[in-house]
């Protein structure tokens, strides 16, 4: 622990850990976020999402930031779907 995080850390009286999500997990979660902005098919190629929970460990704020960041990419290239190079090139810009 940090020096500076034990006044903050003593005043925790709960603690608990959240597991990631498994790789199907990770490709409903993404789905639902494509269905919510609006979009009806899947962009995400299946090397995509895994390179996504791979990448994020399937922690869901991690998944969001390579997400975004590979849609972006994906974009950028004019590319019609989201490949696992894009979320490459996304990690790259992010972690």
């Amino acid at each position: 622990m940090y020096r500076t995080s034990g006044p903050l850390a003593s005043r925790i009286v709960a603690r608990s850990h959240l597991d990631g999500l498994d790789l199907k997990g990770m490709q409903q979660y993404l789905e639902h976020h494509l269905s919510l902005s609006g979009v009806k098919a899947n962009l995400f190629e299946d090397a995509a999402v895994t390179a996504i929970h791979q990448g994020s460990g399937g922690l869901l704020r991690k998944a969001n930031h390579l997400a975004r960041g590979a849609l972006i990419a994906a974009a950028d290239s004019q590319s019609i779907s989201v490949t696992a190079e894009h979320v490459r090139l996304a990690s790259t810009e992010i972690f």
